[in-house]
């Protein structure tokens, strides 16, 4: 059986640097914890959690602490109340996501009615959304915003949406607005992930996605290819049910931006246990196809 990963699967630029960032904290011997899970991926918050790196919800419980902030960043009152409280601050938070709460910030006061266009249930908007002001709302992808009461309108979009659902929001808007302004926060590494398994599940008629099932972007590639493929979705190689790769020729495997190399490799050799076959790998750059990521 061939077993294909497609490119640039598994960590990006902005959680590989968060979970460093925290390891780094956590390495001075002092108390430590995350606001909320750092990245949407329970094996790695796990791991965290076993090196002394704790989970924290509520930010006006905690006093005097070092606090990471996640990589889908916090709301500008979280931000708040944990300076107030005298804790330290060691901000993991995306550089992606921090430039799109800054446009809010920056584009809310210049006057502009802002739109962000993505769930407004994810961590990630919540926090955008904070950093506006009474007149930002969050919109769906398919959905289409109330036009009324004013005439500069600005469009920013989750990091993790996808560039063709901004591009037809944008083509609604335009010729019913006096002035659009439209930034494409879309993560370059969020693009790339989803070119790169939508080319494989084209491909191939059977697509393993792995990666945590709270994780908007690991969502959006069991979405993109579960249209050209069937597809199932995983956290581990645990998960992995024989019948799904029974009779086929060609698996496809494609990852998110906060699963570790490690998990995808387990997937890929519990494949090829399943199959009967003996070989395996020890590094993901083994799996055929993979490609390292420039940024």
């Amino acid at each position: 059986m061939n077993i294909w990963l497609a490119e640039h699967s598994g960590f990006c630029f902005g959680v590989r640097r968060a979970i460093q960032m925290a390891r780094e904290a956590a390495s001075q011997g002092i108390p430590v914890c995350t606001l909320g899970e750092i990245i949407h991926n329970p094996i790695i918050v796990a791991q965290l959690q076993a090196e002394g790196i704790d989970v924290c919800e509520d930010p006006s419980t905690l006093w005097d602490h070092t606090v990471i902030l996640r990589s889908h960043g916090v709301t500008k009152d979280m931000m708040d109340s944990l300076i107030r409280n005298g804790n330290k601050i060691v901000d993991a938070t995306c550089p992606y996501v921090r430039r799109a709460q800054q446009l809010v910030e920056s584009m809310s006061a210049a006057g502009y009615q802002v739109i962000i266009m993505g769930d407004a249930d994810h961590p990630e908007v919540i926090g955008m959304l904070s950093w506006g002001n009474a007149a930002t709302k969050v919109l769906k992808a398919d959905e289409r915003p109330d036009l009324t009461g004013g005439q500069q309108f600005c469009l920013i979009s989750q990091t993790t949406e996808k560039p063709e659902h901004l591009a037809e929001m944008v083509k609604w808007l335009a010729p019913r607005v006096a002035e659009l302004r439209v930034f494409n926060t879309i993560c370059l590494a969020t693009q790339h992930r989803q070119e790169a398994s939508e080319r494989l599940a084209r491909k191939l008629d059977r697509v393993i996605v792995i990666g945590g099932l709270k994780s908007s972007n690991t969502r959006q590639l069991h979405n993109l290819c579960s249209q050209y493929s069937r597809c199932y979705q995983i956290e581990s190689e645990a998960e992995l049910k024989p019948e799904w790769i029974k009779d086929v020729s060609a698996v496809g495997l494609a990852a998110g931006a906060s699963t570790p190399a490690e998990t995808i490799v387990a997937v890929y050799n519990q494949i090829k246990q399943i199959n009967g076959e003996p070989n395996r790998v020890t590094a993901v750059g083994e799996i055929p196809l993979f490609k390292e990521e420039s940024c």
